[in-house]
């Protein structure tokens, strides 16, 4: 087991005494799968010394005990089943409370992150802009998620997860308290006080720098620094690269609601539709898939920026209850 977590302090979070701190050292520890079962091991061993139900087994004794000095006189028949029942009752409701704790501690486990955590959400087609308790402000883009602790940011680093797209404007704390974004992949954001950009989605991973540093921890322990304009990307595959951007409006576009295209192909349009609009749409034609287009459109829906496409290169639209599709029309012969 972890040095930092012990058998008592599983057993003090189990009756809700542990601090928020500690709740957190648990729920990273719970993200390795094999310390699960020293956790369950834990939690069978703390319930069996702290039954949910007491039960009294004198008072039902003394009653019985009664009944058959006489000193109670219903139909012997129907005392006999009554206290049968209490004696199944008895041996029944001590399982029963530790089935019912059991369950209690089974959804914890199963919604630890909605527990330990409050959920920004941006809804398709519209940012928003709010602040952290610590006077970081963060702008997220449309068809995206910050979750930040529920209880607050701990003595040792503020940390918050990332799914979607986001600008960071981070204070600096006089006690140089640590401020991580934590990604999906084992990508992880690491900075004092700075501003930047982030972005995590299926596809890939970016990191923007526009003031301060940033230390960038990838996945198999690799670090990476950034100093201001440099453009960190990585693939889906891990291959990542560090650049500095011809033209660094590109990445904070969504801002204003405007996509910037850079000679960019089809394919690459579509992908950002889709993460910004939550919906689908797919491409028919390779060829079409493959050709580009540049400059910089503005649109508050997919309609909009479809409508824009299709006099660009001439597209048919189809759309179904699910997705819409691109293909170049065929050519009617004369």
């Amino acid at each position: 087991m972890n040095e930092l977590i012990t058998r008592q302090l599983l057993f003090d979070f189990f009756e809700g005494k542990a601090t928020s701190m500690q709740r957190k050292l648990i729920e990273q520890w719970l993200e390795n799968s094999e310390n699960e079962e020293q956790y369950y091991s834990c939690l069978d061993e703390w319930e069996r010394a702290h039954p949910q139900l007491l039960i009294d087994p004198e008072k039902p004794q003394l009653k019985y005990d009664r009944l058959l000095e006489g000193e109670i006189l219903p139909e012997k028949r129907t005392e006999l089943s009554f206290s049968q029942n209490n004696i199944w009752l008895t041996m029944k409701r001590p399982l029963l409370g530790m089935l019912a704790a059991a369950a209690v501690f089974t959804l914890a486990f199963v919604f630890r992150s909605e527990l330990m955590y409050k959920s920004f959400e941006s809804p398709a087609g519209h940012f928003i802009s709010f602040y952290l308790s610590d006077s970081t402000e963060v702008t997220l883009n449309s068809n995206s998620v910050l979750k930040v602790p529920r209880f607050g940011f701990g003595k040792d680093v503020r940390q918050v997860r990332l799914t979607g797209e986001a600008d960071f404007k981070v204070t600096h704390q006089k006690d140089n308290l640590r401020f991580e974004v934590w990604m999906d992949g084992g990508y992880r954001i690491e900075v004092l006080g700075t501003e930047f950009n982030a972005f995590s989605r299926a596809r890939g991973k970016r990191v923007f720098l526009t003031k301060g540093k940033v230390k960038l921890n990838l996945p198999e322990g690799k670090e990476v620094y950034l100093s201001p304009g440099n453009y960190f990307t990585a693939d889906a595959k891990g291959s990542f690269k560090v650049v500095i951007p011809e033209e660094p409006l590109a990445i904070t576009a969504w801002k204003e609601q405007t996509f910037y295209f850079d000679d960019a192909t089809l394919t690459e349009v579509v992908e950002q539709i889709n993460e910004r609009f939550a919906v689908r749409i797919r491409i028919a034609d390779r060829e079409l898939a493959a050709r580009k287009i540049g400059g910089i459109y503005q649109a508050k829906d997919p309609d909009e920026l479809l409508e824009i496409l299709s006099a660009l290169f001439d597209l048919e639209i189809t759309r179904a209850a699910d997705e819409i599709e691109l293909r170049t029309p065929k050519k009617q012969d004369l």
